[in-house]
C-alpha cells in the first residue's frame, strides 16, 4: 500500500523579478525542484506562481520561513505584495504499482508472448517468455526488441536456422526466444558482465539453460552460425561489422537493430557485400535483415 505522504507542495505567487531569489531560497531549504508558471496580476506587475515540493517533516517550518523571507523582500520593494503561502500534501505514489503497470504481457509476432513474472497469462499457441524487468535491456517494451523478435521468429519459422549468436544479449530475451522456437545451438554474449546474472536467470526461467552465455564481443566467438542477431547501437554495429560478418555461416542471416532511420545508410555501408532483405520499422527505430549477395 502507498505510504503516508513524505512531501508537501508549497505554492506562492511572487513578482517575476523576485522569482529567482525565492527559488534559490526554496532549494536551499530542501525543495527537490521548483515549477514556475505565469500567475494573474492585479497590480500590472508580472507575477509567477512557484510550486516546490519540500519534505513533509519540515513543511510547516519551511512555509513560515518563506513567509518571513517574502516579507523582507516586500520591505525592499513596496511596489508588489506577495501572495499567500499555501501548502498541500503530495499524495504518496505506489511506485511498485506504477512499475508493474508499465510491464504488461505483450504478444509479439505470431508465436511469442513476453510477460513479467507477476502477470503470466494462458496463451495457447504462443511461446510465453517470462522476463524479469531489471537493469538489463530487453523486456519487449522497446521497439527494437519487438522487431528483432518478429524478425527471428520469421526466419526460424521459414526453416534453416539450427544455430544462432545473440550479440548484446542484455536480458537474454532474444536467446530465450530462439531456444523456445527450437534453435538447437545458441551462444549469447554481452560486453557488460553485470547483466549476465539477469540474463542467466531469465534463460533458466524459460527453459533455455543450454544457451552458452559469456561476456565479450563477437570477435571472441569461434565458429559460424546460421543467424547472427545484434541489437546494439548503430556506432557499435559499424565498428563490429567485420566481426559480425565473420560469425555468419554460408547462406546465413544477419539481423541488426538498435539504429534509427537516419542511421540505416551508414550501417549498410559497413556491411559491403550484403543485401538488405527486409526492414522492420517502428518509428523512429529500424531492424534490418541482411543476406550475402549471391
Amino acid at each position: 500500500m502507498p505510504s503516508e505522504p513524505e512531501w508537501v507542495a508549497l505554492r506562492v505567487d511572487v513578482a517575476a523579478d523576485a522569482a529567482d531569489a525565492v527559488v534559490n531560497f526554496l532549494m536551499e531549504r530542501g525543495a527537490n525542484g521548483v515549477v514556475t508558471e505565469d500567475a494573474p496580476s492585479s497590480e500590472g506587475t508580472p507575477r509567477l506562481r512557484l510550486e516546490a515540493h519540500v519534505p513533509a517533516a519540515g513543511g510547516t517550518a519551511i512555509a513560515h520561513e518563506v513567509r518571513a523571507y517574502l516579507h523582507e523582500l516586500e520591505r525592499l520593494d513596496a511596489v508588489w505584495t506577495p501572495g499567500p503561502v499555501e501548502t498541500a500534501p503530495v499524495p504518496a505514489t505506489d511506485w511498485e504499482g506504477v512499475y508493474r503497470a508499465h510491464h504488461r504481457p505483450m504478444a509479439i509476432g505470431r508465436r511469442l508472448l513476453i510477460a513479467p513474472p507477476w502477470d503470466v497469462p494462458d496463451a495457447p499457441g504462443r511461446e510465453v517468455l517470462v522476463i524479469e524487468p531489471g537493469m538489463a535491456f530487453g523486456t519487449g517494451q522497446h521497439a527494437t526488441t519487438r522487431t528483432c523478435l518478429e524478425a527471428i521468429e520469421t526466419l526460424v519459422t521459414d526453416g534453416g536456422i539450427a544455430s544462432a549468436l545473440d550479440v548484446g544479449t542484455g536480458s537474454g530475451v532474444l536467446a530465450a526466444a530462439l531456444s523456445r522456437l527450437g534453435v538447437a545451438r545458441l551462444v549469447a554474449l554481452d560486453v557488460d558482465a553485470a547483466v549476465l546474472p539477469t540474463a542467466r536467470d531469465n534463460l533458466m526461467r524459460n527453459g533455455a539453460a543450454r544457451v552458452a552465455l559469456f561476456a565479450g564481443t563477437a570477435g571472441g566467438v569461434r565458429g559460424a552460425f546460421d543467424l547472427v542477431v545484434a541489437n546494439i547501437l548503430a556506432d557499435t554495429l559499424v565498428m563490429e561489422a567485420a566481426a559480425l560478418v565473420a560469425r555468419v555461416a554460408p547462406r546465413g542471416h544477419l539481423v541488426l537493430s538498435g539504429l534509427l532511420a537516419e542511421q540505416v545508410d551508414g550501417v549498410l555501408a559497413a556491411f559491403d557485400g550484403w543485401r538488405l532483405a527486409d526492414t522492420r520499422a517502428d518509428d523512429p527505430w529500424r531492424t534490418l535483415h541482411l543476406v550475402r549477395e549471391a
